[in-house]
């Protein structure tokens, strides 16, 4: 598996990630801000693509393991991660409306499409794409999550920064 070293960094970059999205919230308690169900609910959300992109970078190694030949290897891991991605992001706009009953943002919008496209990426992965091309769409999917999280991560915290200089409820 030429792609381990990769999904092994990607695995300590999304436990990073999850540990400073936790730290993110205890930040804004220490500085006076109140958690509500809609901030729990961000948090969790953080935590979970956090876990996700880890539990994506392990998989394959794992799977590995079990001698699965490597297209198999490949297979198996995107069509394990199209589901929990899939499941996860489709049912995204329902959790965040059980939340917080604004319309969901732009940016918010946009994440939720393009999490539902990596978990299609995925799908295809696992039954369709190429066998030369496995390993690099699964590793640039688990990629896409990472990137998806952090812009996440980074319009919830502006908003929250926002609110917090003018004292103001953020509206994301």
């Amino acid at each position: 598996m030429d792609a381990s070293g990769y999904l092994y960094a990607m695995a300590a970059v999304g436990m990073s990630f999850a540990g400073l999205s936790v730290l993110t919230m205890i930040l804004g308690q220490m500085l006076g801000g109140q958690m509500n169900k809609f901030d729990g609910f961000v948090a969790r959300s953080w935590v979970q693509l956090g876990f996700m992109i880890t539990l994506g970078s392990i998989l394959p190694p794992l799977v590995a393991l079990f001698e699965a030949p490597t297209p198999m290897v490949w297979r198996i891991s995107s069509g394990v991660m199209a589901i929990i991605l899939g499941c996860w992001a489709l049912t995204f706009p329902r959790r965040r409306r059980a939340a917080k009953s604004s319309p969901l943002p732009m940016q918010v919008i946009t994440f939720c499409v393009a999490m539902d496209l990596v978990a299609l990426a995925l799908a295809a992965n696992a039954i369709a794409v190429p066998v030369k091309r496995l390993p690099g769409v699964y590793a640039a999917s688990v990629t896409a999550i990472l990137v998806g999280a952090a812009m996440l991560f980074l319009f919830a915290f502006v908003h929250w920064y926002e609110a917090l200089l003018g004292h103001e409820k953020p509206s994301a």
